[in-house]
């Protein structure tokens, strides 16, 4: 099997890491809309800056995209690649992050990820989109891809189905269980020290 690409993120020395992962999903008829918010640190003592590179499946678009500045998240605006990359040369000028995601070669979204202070300091980007789920054997499948290779501090899965009729079952981990509430399935499990490398069906 191919191992599914994970969103990484690249600095000088490798510094900067991902220490946080929180995936909500939430299901509405066959639409699945999900954000997935990630948290790095950076390692180093100096002024960092890291690179996120996000893989989406083929026909699926980034449709929400969030960074913190000064500890609240801030939706960014999607423009132009020529005015992009204007707007983020003044900007960076004033050395301040725009917040700028750029979908590159395949159906990979990049950004910048900058500044990230040193001695732990820490930086939040949420990336959300939405996937059409399939039929099989009568029932609708979800999968989450989850190929990472190293450890995170915490990762967090949140999974609402909204008025099903039947029960939604996760196929391949028996830690992942749904409760129900009202017409709603829910399914919110915390990991600490966690490496999530077995996708989630």
């Amino acid at each position: 099997t191919i191992l599914a690409q994970m969103p990484s993120i690249t600095s000088t020395d490798n510094a900067v890491v991902f220490q946080k992962l929180h995936i909500d999903a939430k299901i509405v008829g066959n639409i699945a809309s999900y954000t997935w918010t990630m948290t790095f640190e950076n390692k180093s003592n100096r002024i960092m800056e890291g690179n996120l590179t996000f893989p989406l499946g083929e026909g699926i678009a980034v449709d929400n995209y969030a960074i913190d500045i000064n500890g609240k998240m801030r939706n960014a605006v999607p423009v132009e690649k020529a005015k992009a990359t204007t707007v983020f040369e003044d900007i960076s000028r004033r050395k301040v992050d725009p917040g700028i995601l750029e979908k590159v070669e395949g159906n990979n979204f990049r950004t910048r990820v900058y500044p990230i202070n040193g001695n732990g300091g820490i930086r939040i980007v949420s990336i959300g989109f939405n996937e059409e789920l399939k039929m099989e054997n009568n029932m609708l499948k979800m999968n989450i891809p989850l190929a990472f290779k190293d450890q995170l501090k915490e990762f967090t899965i949140n999974i609402d189905v909204i008025e099903s009729a039947l029960p939604p079952k996760v196929l391949n981990n028996s830690q992942l269980v749904f409760d129900k509430a009202e017409q709603t399935y829910n399914l919110n499990k915390t990991f600490k020290n966690y490496t999530p490398n077995n996708s989630i069906n």
